[in-house]
């Protein structure tokens, strides 16, 4: 019987001593990571999308210098937007960029904005580009339209060189980030910044032009984004003058 129990004792001793063998040879080992094998810029862009999916603007952590950001988008809607709406809008978009409060309320905004869009819209990050260079495109891009608007000698070409200087500062070493999505909002575009090693997102946009890495819509993207929440004009109707429909067409003007 003391025989029988000296074996038992001595048959499970055996594989503990082995066990622990394995564990110490196996504290020098490298575990690979479960992160996806992408470029930091990209995991951070898709990380920040799953957290808007989940908690909306509470992404954004209070505090964050989004002001290169701003100073960059100014730059692309220079270089690319309506030229009557830049001299309209301008004014009130410089004085509201001079505002770090204002400017993170704008991202805050855009964010909540589509944010119930984006839960179901199914994005994955498909590449990213170096923000600096896109900086400089984007200032001679605004520049040079100047130069075709006749308003090279205005105080427009400051403003452009002070906004590039600014991107510069905040953005130099950051990417920005597009996703492709199945649905609305179809492309996003995010843009990181490199802050003392940590990759954090400090800027979005669902639109680009070409010449800096976008594309031009499809006419069926156009008509969904147009009815789409985000945009604000799926409840909007357009008001019905008198007289403007002929009484005989064979339809209510309701279905106008």
């Amino acid at each position: 019987m003391l025989l029988h129990s000296h074996r038992r004792r001595g048959s499970i001793a055996v594989p503990l001593l082995l066990f622990a063998i394995a564990a110490g040879c196996g504290r020098g080992r490298v575990i690979a990571s479960s992160l996806p094998d992408e470029e930091p810029p990209r995991r951070a862009a898709e990380s920040f999308v799953h957290c808007v999916e989940a908690g909306t603007s509470g992404c954004i952590t209070p505090g964050e210098n989004h002001a290169g950001w701003d100073a960059l988008h100014l730059l692309l809607w220079l270089a690319s937007g309506s030229p009557v709406g830049i001299l309209e809008v301008l004014p009130q978009q410089l004085t509201a960029h001079a505002d770090p409060l204002r400017v993170q309320a704008a991202f805050v905004s855009e964010v909540e904005r589509y944010a119930a869009s984006l839960r179901g819209a199914e994005c994955d990050s498909t590449m990213s580009q170096p923000s600096g260079p896109l900086i400089d495109k984007a200032a001679a891009s605004a520049k040079a339209r100047l130069d075709r608007l006749g308003m090279s000698r205005t105080e427009l070409g400051r403003v452009i060189e002070d906004l590039r200087v600014e991107a510069h500062v905040h953005l130099d070493g950051g990417h920005l980030v597009r996703l492709d999505c199945r649905f609305d909002p179809f492309r996003v575009y995010l843009a990181t910044a490199d802050t003392g090693g940590r990759v954090v997102v400090v800027g979005m946009t669902t639109s680009l032009a070409p010449e800096f890495g976008g594309d031009t819509p499809s006419r069926s993207d156009v008509d969904v984004r147009l009815s789409g929440s985000p945009l604000g004009l799926s409840g909007g109707s357009l008001p019905i003058v008198e007289g403007a429909v002929n009484a005989w067409l064979p339809f209510p003007v309701e279905e106008l």
